[in-house]
């Protein structure tokens, strides 16, 4: 049932955070972190992982900014708080919802490759973010980059996993 809720409110944060922008994706972050701390997860050694996975979106989303591959009609270089919020909330489903993904790796490359781009492209057609011309470029770029960061991430969720918890 954890799994269920875990899956449940990311979707939910994911869409607030693309519709909604900056400051309702800080508010139901903060929320959801308080939800999953309280409901989910009571190991706080999980932290570390969050914001790790956090830093490394953050790098990701800007190197894509930077390329040109992302764009937004004020010619940002830096992606913007809602897209890194995400990443965030992203980070709370590895070691949960996500979690089977650990041990299925060629499967977690393939989700990686197909939801990675999805989720991107759903991202653009609702905010003011789009991808650069030709799309399927840029959402290909976007896949490849996602093949590897999913089981990457995951990997560090597994190796939180093998550590003693800090409750």
């Amino acid at each position: 049932m954890k799994s269920v809720i875990n899956a449940s409110l990311f979707n939910v944060a994911w869409l607030i955070c693309v519709i909604f922008g900056d400051i309702a994706a800080v508010a139901v972050s903060a929320a959801i972190l308080l939800l999953h701390f309280f409901f989910i997860s009571r190991n706080l050694s999980e932290f570390p992982l969050l914001i790790k996975v956090f830093i490394l979106g953050w790098f990701v989303d800007t190197a894509l900014f930077s390329s040109g591959i992302l764009t937004a009609e004020s010619e940002k270089i830096f992606p913007p708080l809602w897209l890194s919020c995400l990443w965030l909330m992203f980070a709370t489903t590895l070691n949960h919802c996500f979690m089977w993904f650990q041990e299925h790796k060629i499967l977690a490359i393939l989700v990686g490759f197909i939801s990675g781009p999805t989720s991107y492209f759903a991202g653009c057609q609702l905010s003011d973010i789009a991808l650069a011309e030709p799309q399927l470029r840029s959402l290909l770029i976007i896949a490849l980059l996602w093949a590897v960061i999913f089981p990457v991430v995951l990997s560090w969720a597994s190796r939180l996993n093998a550590q003693p918890s800090m409750k």
